[in-house]
């Protein structure tokens, strides 16, 4: 076999094109890398087949060869052989580093991007640095996920000039903690950006300021609201919950009572009973209680919703409460 592969090596450089393309199929088939080096003239080869084999080679053996064959590709003129070799970079790990950093100073925006992508894994302050400060959008953009970018360059990106990378910043400020100066929140939530993730944050860290911020709410909010609530809120004294409730940001706060007990029976009546709150979900709140009809609390609130009420739904709500309860207790 040593001899076949030799041979084919031999006649890449061979003047008869079937006998070179032959070559090169041979050396595909014995699966070799160390004769990736045989293929770097092809690289340069004025056949777009050879290079476009060439390249498929180094895609093949480059990562198993190390970061000498993937520099290979980066050093090229040819911008497809550059953008070939910054694929590899990810896949080579903290051998790239060296190589991802020059790549991050190639003239090509995709270039520079895959390099930084390759940076990610390599945990370092001063890597992190790097794309922080890097010039390309893009690049920036993907600093923001470093995990050694310091809370002081988080801070500062949420005022970038690329809106992709305030948005990547915010993203991970609200992601990790990361206490920040309220006001720097007030524009992304006058872009509607992340509005219930900001929301969530300032329950988090200043519950006392959120009514300064729960009017930026509308109702293009509610799914996400209800679904924060759902998985959040442990009692009705959760400050944001609380916060909703005083901004009359009713519905999620329906919605979470929906898969509430007794214990928030209190709030659950109080709902039902508030014409600031849409009938469907007042009504949907009645209609929950069917499985506890027969309780004096809810018999006797039921009662008095019925007498005092115009509205049709809950009128239909209770007198099904009442009709359960006398089933029960027959």
């Amino acid at each position: 076999m040593a001899n076949d592969i030799g041979r084919a090596m031999a006649r890449l450089k061979h003047r008869d094109i079937r006998t070179r393309r032959r070559a090169v199929r041979t050396l595909f088939e014995h699966d070799d890398p160390n004769v990736l080096e045989a293929f770097k003239p092809l690289l340069d080869d004025e056949d777009g087949w050879f290079v476009s084999k060439a390249l498929d080679a180094y895609r093949q053996w480059a990562v198993h060869a190390g970061p000498s064959a993937v520099s290979t590709l980066l050093e090229h003129r040819s911008l497809e052989v550059r953008r070939a070799g910054a694929n590899l970079l990810f896949s080579l790990g903290e051998p790239a580093k060296d190589l991802a950093l020059s790549a991050l100073l190639d003239k090509d925006s995709v270039v520079q991007k895959k390099a930084a992508r390759a940076l990610l894994t390599i945990d370092e302050s001063e890597i992190a640095d790097r794309l922080f400060n890097h010039p390309n959008d893009a690049v920036r953009l993907l600093g923001m996920k470093h995990p050694s970018l310091s809370h002081d360059h988080l801070k500062a990106a949420l005022h970038d000039g690329h809106d992709g990378v305030r948005s990547a910043a915010l993203d991970s400020v609200l992601r990790q903690g990361v206490e920040v100066d309220m006001e720097s929140l007030i524009p992304f939530l006058q872009a509607n950006l992340q509005t219930v993730s900001i929301l969530a944050w300032v329950g988090q860290h200043a519950p006392d300021r959120l009514n300064e911020f729960t009017p930026h709410l509308n109702r293009q909010h509610l799914k996400s609201l209800s679904d924060h609530l759902r998985e959040n809120a442990k009692s009705s004294d959760d400050a944001f919950l609380s916060s909703l409730l005083e901004s009359g940001m009713l519905e999620p706060v329906a919605r979470w009572v929906l898969r509430q007990g007794a214990s928030e029976d209190e709030l659950r009546w109080q709902l039902i009973k508030d014409e600031r709150l849409d009938i469907i979900e007042r009504s949907k709140l009645l209609e929950r209680l069917i499985g506890r009809a027969n309780e004096p609390s809810v018999i006797e609130q039921a009662k008095a919703l019925l007498d005092s009420t115009d509205e049709e739904l809950l009128k239909v709500a209770c007198e099904n409460l009442s009709t359960a309860a006398s089933e029960v207790s027959s």
